[in-house]
């Protein structure tokens, strides 16, 4: 029998805490976790004190000090790790990374009648990011308006990815 008490103060505990998930791109060597925490440190050097366990199966668990902080790292839609990209969402209790079922992808992604004014890389992700996470445009969407003879659409690869629970 576990003790309630124990318990509810161990859920009060994980109040500011995110569950999280690092999509690496086919191919790539995964970074240690020292290696991980160091590359988030300078991404999260404003905040106050946090720390992270791995799960297993590319999930962690993110300790934060305070609500603000969570906030913070939650109003970016996922964090580039270069390569790699980090995926936070809400803590949940009875985690369990073996019983997660997500699918992921990468797609290319055509936007229709974009005004030119738009035809910016960092708008076009912009854009983008409403589906999932912008790798690249196409060659033909890169191209500067001095060199484009090409206007119907851009093209967009994207990383989407659907974690259910």
């Amino acid at each position: 029998m576990i003790p309630e008490n124990e318990y509810l103060a161990s859920m009060e505990g994980c109040k500011n805490n995110l569950h999280g998930r690092i999509i690496w791109p086919q191919g790539s060597t995964p970074l240690k976790i020292d290696e991980l925490r160091a590359k988030l440190a300078t991404l999260w050097n404003s905040l106050g004190r946090w720390g992270m366990v791995s799960l297993g199966k590319g999930f962690y668990e993110f300790y934060f000090s305070s609500v603000e902080d969570v906030r913070r790292v939650r109003s970016v839609a996922s964090w580039s790790l270069n390569p790699g990209y980090l995926k936070l969402f809400t803590w949940t209790n009875d985690f369990n990374p073996n019983a997660q079922h997500h699918t992921t992808a990468q797609v290319w992604i055509r936007i229709s009648g974009l005004a030119q004014e738009y035809w910016r890389k960092n708008i076009i992700f912009a854009i983008a990011s409403s589906i999932g996470t912008p790798i690249c445009v196409d060659a033909n969407t890169s191209k500067s308006s001095f060199e484009r003879s090409f206007g119907h659409y851009a093209r967009i690869l994207a990383f989407s990815s659907d974690i259910k629970y």
